[in-house]
């Protein structure tokens, strides 16, 4: 076990920590998420010009925001109401509300809806002892941590008091778990129990040695989070700005002591911009550093109710005595945690919480690679910067696969986009490792890569692709009935345009019997046509990226020449699949996912879960 690294005292430098934008990619000051949603009581307003992604996001959290107001005519938003109330009490004249409230609230209201059914049904589903998916007792506070003043300026004393409670709501044999070469995981089950599942507080690991800790989720209920750690246990919340949080982008967060919250900027360059759905989680340890990405956000529905899943991994204490103050020089970087340093600052999070990463020895993390999405419009030279389908494809290609053959993917999400024969042929090129800025600029034919077919003009494209969604019956039938289709999207009208390829949906059967999946990921497999093929293998995305274009971005021809615009923010990690035999790549892929397969294509009888059709009735 490496020796354990004495806990830092750090010296507040107020002037300095006023997240900075350079100055060529403005931010609004607002940060709010979508408008008219989140910024007003009534529906979403449509600005001249919004883009179809932008407004795409926007009808997903104009349905939340419906069907939050539903429910609460049904006289079912009780504890969503008190949570609101406690929040406005807490935070003075100002409301610190819960990042993507629509999405919070609606989410509590299920639960209470589900309550309600219980008590009439007197069968609930079964629990694991071990899950931590619902709120928990507050310890009792204690006086050892540094202030969330000290944490936020980078300094070199340190803690040297031990602590020898665990993290509430977890067991002892999963906090002291390690994952030095990084898993996937799932998140508890109330429905299906897991021995393997790691709860939220399981990942925040042993009390005795957190430092302090930073969680980013699109929709956020701060107070869920924050029952999850001690009363002076350094907090950085990262989230959409709430509707009436009219704090500054860096505020304190009056859920606990030490806990601050910060809103992430905004690109004005866009027309509309979409959400800030990024999710992860940082825990510094005093002898080890834990990052986590999830599929679900950070509200306890999405810990106990649907299905979710994770990629977790551990660095230990680097053995060098020296560091480096920035932790973008520490020797042992690998792109995944560099790239991670990056998105950090890119999102706003102060030094102070950043610095340790100078600390640690991230070297095992060499084959994994970080996909991310910053928000904006980014030119052909900067690709690279904004990521989405460039991160993608570069991310591809560093895994040095073998050459010819053909990628054939599989995608899951919790919402279904827009989809159009070239923006798939773009996708699929991305997947192949196809640079988006090797073929894309103006002119005719140049608009997908050359080695992705091209589909004619008024047919289905016949592109390698499964979309693997949830159809009405599994929703209908699965534990929570509709209520369990509240956080899946695929609107009416997009479902039902002329040349929406419907042909390309699969059944969207999870692992965990009729429990539906809220997981985002993308499967590639690498497939020869030869009986000898000089390679079995393949590669699985997991994040917060749905297979949608807000996520990934779409390729654009502007007056100042291509651009690459995304819509949101996201993150996830790619993983490559590597087997002896194509026996063997079936099986590891079949064990990675989370749905089951082989894939069942819809019926023609059958169409995708539609919420509206069933939540708004």
């Amino acid at each position: 076990m490496p020796p354990k690294r004495p806990a830092e005292v750090l010296v507040l430098d107020s002037d300095n920590e006023e997240p900075t934008l350079g100055p060529s990619r403005p931010r609004s000051s607002t940060g709010a998420p979508y408008g008219g949603v989140n910024g007003s009581s009534g529906a979403a307003s449509v600005a001249p010009g919004l883009d179809e992604d932008a407004q795409f996001e926007q009808d997903i959290a104009l349905a939340m925001e419906l069907s939050l107001r539903q429910t609460a005519q049904a006289g079912l938003l009780g504890a969503a109401e008190g949570v609101s109330a406690d929040l406005q009490a807490a935070g003075s004249s100002h409301t610190f509300g819960v990042g993507g409230e629509s999405r919070a609230e609606m989410e509590r209201a299920r639960l209470e809806r589900q309550r309600v059914r219980e008590m009439s049904n007197p069968t609930p589903p079964a629990a694991s002892t071990s899950q931590g998916g619902g709120s928990a007792a507050r310890p009792t506070p204690r006086k050892r941590f540094a202030t969330m003043a000290d944490v936020l300026q980078d300094g070199s004393a340190r803690d040297r008091t031990p602590r020898t409670s665990s993290s509430h709501g977890s067991t002892q044999s999963k906090t002291h778990m390690r994952f030095w070469d990084g898993a996937v995981k799932r998140v508890p089950n109330d429905y299906v129990p897991d021995a393997e599942a790691l709860s939220f507080a399981d990942l925040i690991g042993p009390a005795s040695s957190l430092q302090k800790s930073v969680v980013s989720a699109y929709c956020l209920d701060p107070f869920w989070v924050a029952s999850h750690f001690e009363e002076n246990a350094p907090l950085l919340l990262v989230m959409p700005r709430a509707q009436g949080d009219t704090l500054p982008t860096m505020a304190p967060c009056p859920v606990k002591d030490n806990t601050l919250r910060i809103i992430p900027p905004t690109n004005q360059d866009l027309d509309r911009a979409g959400v800030m759905h990024i999710k992860f989680m940082i825990h510094v340890h005093t002898d080890f550093l834990r990052i986590a990405i999830p599929t679900a956000n950070a509200i306890a529905y999405d810990w106990s109710t649907i299905d979710n899943a994770l990629y977790v991994h551990d660095f230990p204490l680097l053995t060098k005595d020296k560091v480096d103050p920035s932790p973008l020089k520490n020797p042992s970087n690998t792109q995944y945690s560099r790239r991670f340093i990056e998105v950090c600052r890119e999102l706003g999070i102060p030094k102070g919480f950043m610095a340790d990463f100078r600390h640690y020895d991230f070297a095992r993390s060499n084959d994994v690679r970080l996909v991310e999405t910053v928000q904006g419009r980014w030119p052909r030279a900067d690709y690279d910067k904004g990521g989405g389908l460039a991160a993608l494809a570069r991310a591809v290609t560093s895994f040095n696969f073998a050459p010819g053959g053909r990628w054939e993917i599989e995608a899951t999400g919790s919402s279904i986009g827009r989809y159009k024969n070239n923006w798939l042929a773009q996708m699929l090129g991305a997947a192949n490792g196809i640079h988006p800025a090797s073929y894309f600029r103006a002119g005719a034919g140049n608009q997908i890569p050359a080695l992705i077919p091209r589909t004619p003009a008024g047919e289905k494209t016949r592109l390698p692709i499964r979309i693997i969604f949830p159809t009405e019956d599994e929703i209908l039938g699965g534990r929570d009935g509709a209520g369990g289709g509240g956080t899946l999207f695929c609107p009416s009208g997009t479902w039902n345009e002329n040349t929406f390829p419907r042909h390309l949906f699969h059944r969207g059967e999870s692992k965990r019997h009729k429990v539906p999946a809220h997981t985002k990921l993308i499967l590639g497999l690498h497939k020869y046509s030869s009986a000898d093929p000089p390679a079995h293998e393949g590669f699985m995305y997991i994040g917060s990226h749905n297979f949608t274009p807000a996520a990934w971005g779409r390729l654009e021809n502007a007056a100042g020449g291509p651009q690459l615009k995304l819509a949101n923010w996201e993150l996830g990690v790619l993983l490559p699949i590597r087997a002896s035999s194509a026996e063997e790549l079936e099986k590891k892929a079949s064990d990675l996912v989370t749905y089951r397969r082989p894939l069942v294509p819809y019926a023609p009888d059958e169409r995708p879960w539609q919420q509206e059709l069933h939540l708004s009735q």
